[in-house]
């Protein structure tokens, strides 16, 4: 009987030990990528938590700041956050640099020019006829005449008429100047000082300024500057209660309510800072709904280029008003007067426009020398506006 030859063990084939080669290198070339992400991902949550950790030094440090060394703080603070704002009292960039032009389109239901001429003319037809034979008529009609007294206070009446519908044809584009931040009765008297119609917008009540609501009860037309969430290098000026994105309905309800009793006649309010709040959907819509129950109409600062107050304000159905300028961005006449110039050429474009200042003396000092550069508008308060 013949022996079995023993059976060789057959040596793997080339191209068999080349693919297994090339999966030991892929899995050792993954698990060493692996490696490298999670050693980053470490490296990163250190990094990031030390940088946490500086911005609440510097939030703290730029909260309790004086003076003489906040702005020192905040340059720290853009250092560390590399954060490009370059103005640290509104979330200012060089996108406001551009004009913000919205044309107005007059209703359609309006009366025109024409019209209301000759509804003057009408009225002073019914009251003065024009010659003896209609006064002959009227007389026979009504018996006895009026008396001297009774025909001069219907003259007085056709006057008032013509005065009224005078007002509301004025042609000239109109410019409501706003200055926000007020809540000194010494800054009123400045701004009265003026000389023509400027807006005041004033700071809800808090610890540091009690009264701002008290000096609201005299003036003929007032704003409230409602403090909402701002950029990180506006925290310094964070009021006491200022509304943040994640806020409840409940909790701004509650705020507007509450500003509705300090202010039972306002009807008009604008945001205080609040780039990161108008730019939350949610938040503006949990605002706009409040503001409309306790009937506030919401003027847009447009403290950043991503609010969504317009969607929102179409949204509810109410109009959307909002800022064109900024005038004292830089506490430089020069710049303050250009952008005044800016807004009257807006005006003249459109219709309207609508300038926020704020109560730096130079900003009282600017719009006191400007008067001349208004005499083709009319200065209005915000609600003579037309709106959309």
């Amino acid at each position: 009987m013949a022996k079995r030859k023993p059976q060789r063990r057959k040596k793997p084939s080339k191209k068999t030990y080349k693919i297994s080669t090339v999966n030991k290198f892929l899995a050792l070339l993954l698990f060493s990528l692996l490696i490298t992400l999670a050693a980053y991902f470490i490296l990163l949550k250190n990094h990031n938590d030390k940088v946490n950790e500086s911005t609440k030094i510097q939030k703290e440090k730029i909260k309790h700041a004086d003076e003489n060394n906040i702005d020192k703080i905040i340059e720290e603070y853009k250092k560390t956050t590399k954060n490009t704002t370059t103005d640290k009292y509104e979330e200012f960039n060089k996108e406001f640099e551009n004009e913000y032009i919205h044309p107005i389109e007059p209703k359609k239901d309006e009366p025109n020019l024409k019209e209301k001429n000759e509804e003057i003319q009408s009225v002073e037809k019914k009251v003065f006829p024009e010659n003896k034979q209609t006064l002959e008529k009227q007389t026979a009609q009504q018996k006895p005449l009026l008396p001297a007294l009774e025909e001069e206070t219907m003259h007085k009446e056709v006057e008032k008429k013509k005065e009224k519908v005078v007002s509301k044809t004025s042609n000239k584009p109109k410019l409501s100047i706003v200055i926000d931040d007020v809540t000194l009765q010494s800054q009123i008297n400045h701004i009265k000082d003026i000389g023509y119609i400027v807006n005041i917008s004033l700071m809800p009540p808090t610890k540091g300024h009690k009264n701002s609501a008290r000096i609201a009860q005299n003036l003929p037309f007032a704003i409230v500057h409602f403090p909402l969430q701002a950029g990180i290098t506006s925290i310094r000026f964070e009021e006491d209660n200022t509304l943040k994105v994640g806020d409840s309905y409940k909790k701004i309800e509650k705020r507007v309510a509450q500003i509705r009793k300090w202010y039972p006649k306002i009807k008009y309010t604008n945001n205080h800072t609040g780039s990161v709040f108008t730019s939350d959907k949610t938040s503006m819509e949990y605002l706009i709904k409040a503001l409309k129950k306790y009937n506030f109409q919401f003027i847009d600062s447009r403290t950043t280029a991503h609010s969504v107050v317009k969607e929102v304000s179409k949204e509810f159905g109410v109009p959307y008003i909002a800022r064109n300028i900024f005038l004292d961005n830089n506490k430089d006449f020069k710049y303050i007067q250009n952008q005044l110039k800016k807004a009257i050429r807006i005006a003249k474009k459109t219709g309207s426009a609508i300038a926020i200042g704020h109560p730096y003396p130079i900003t009282i000092e600017v719009l006191k020398k400007s008067k001349y550069l208004l005499k083709d508008l009319d200065l209005v308060y915000i609600n003579k506006l037309p709106v959309r």
